[in-house]
């Protein structure tokens, strides 16, 4: 096996795990009671402006971007949005509790594997393995 055909096999990896990460964060938001008004809630609390439409949007980006990238369709405008996200999530809640998850408080340690895993994503598209590969379009990969 070629040292490229490895590359796109674990660029394919990740993509899938990070979409499977995002839409299952996403599903939540979305599909269980009360996960939803709770997370505009929280935005609210942490000061996020209109926090009822930015929960929707989140849980939005979230399922269907993580859909997106199990799939690898719009990968690179999917990693913007989600970096986007991370980063105001980084900004707004972890980086003040510190680097560590601890029972008592959200550290950003793992942001940061999920904003380095998406910066790996943007800068390298979905990869040969995709389903955005079937279409000649750039803009659809």
């Amino acid at each position: 096996m070629a040292k490229n055909s490895i590359n796109q096999w674990t660029l394919t990896i990740l993509r899938v795990v990070l979409g499977v990460i995002f839409a299952y964060h996403g599903y939540v938001k979305l599909f269980v009671k009360g996960a939803l008004p709770g997370t505009a809630q929280f935005f609210s609390a942490i000061g996020i402006p209109l926090a009822n439409y930015a929960a929707v949007l989140v849980a939005f980006v979230e399922f269907f971007g993580g859909l997106a990238l199990i799939l690898g369709v719009f990968t690179r405008w999917v990693s913007v949005l989600l970096i986007l996200e991370m980063l105001v999530a980084l900004f707004k809640v972890h980086l003040k509790q510190g680097f560590f998850i601890t029972p008592k408080a959200y550290g950003y340690e793992f942001l940061l594997l999920i904003l380095a895993a998406l910066v790996v994503v943007l800068a390298n598209g979905a990869g040969k393995l995709s389903l955005g590969k079937l279409f000649k379009s750039k803009n659809l990969q």
